[in-house]
């Protein structure tokens, strides 16, 4: 009768840690990237003749694939408006984009000393503008994130 108990219990713990461990698979991907960004940010205003960098830790659950940077103009400051500047910075103007592509990893850290390979202009608009980060891990999974900036002085 012992013997049956010990076997009984014996089993059942077996199988308990066959069915609370689970197998070694992950299950499907669901979830898309993330990023944390520390530069440009939604407190400075960036000046007109520098260049907007970005430092930024893009992070998924499996692999990131790649991120794709658009800007937008949204609105103007009073003083672009009163000294006649006509323009959204040529980056926002144009539709341009900066496109990053990860290899195999699931977190990096980014510097772009200047975004969108140019300087910002001295003649262009100054007020908001919006980024948009349109990130894909490997399973195709995507998400976004947008900040608002100040470009001016």
């Amino acid at each position: 009768m012992i013997k049956k108990i010990t076997k009984t219990l014996a089993l059942s713990f077996l199988l308990l840690g066959v069915f609370a461990c689970g197998s070694d698979s992950e299950g499907p991907d669901t979830e898309g990237p993330s990023v944390d960004i520390t530069t440009p940010n939604e407190t400075d205003t960036y000046k007109r003749r520098t260049a907007l960098p970005l430092n930024a830790k893009f992070t998924d659950n499996k692999e990131l694939a790649k991120c794709v940077i658009s800007i937008s103009y949204v609105t103007p400051t009073t003083s672009a408006q009163l000294k006649g500047i006509g323009t959204p910075w040529a980056p926002a103007e144009n539709g341009e984009t900066e496109t990053i592509n990860f290899t195999e990893k699931k977190e990096q850290i980014v510097t772009i000393p200047m975004l969108f390979d140019q300087e910002i202009e001295a003649a262009c608009l100054g007020g908001d503008y919006k980024l948009k980060f349109d990130m894909t891990d490997a399973e195709g999974n995507t998400s976004t994130k947008e900040i608002t900036i100040k470009i001016g002085g």
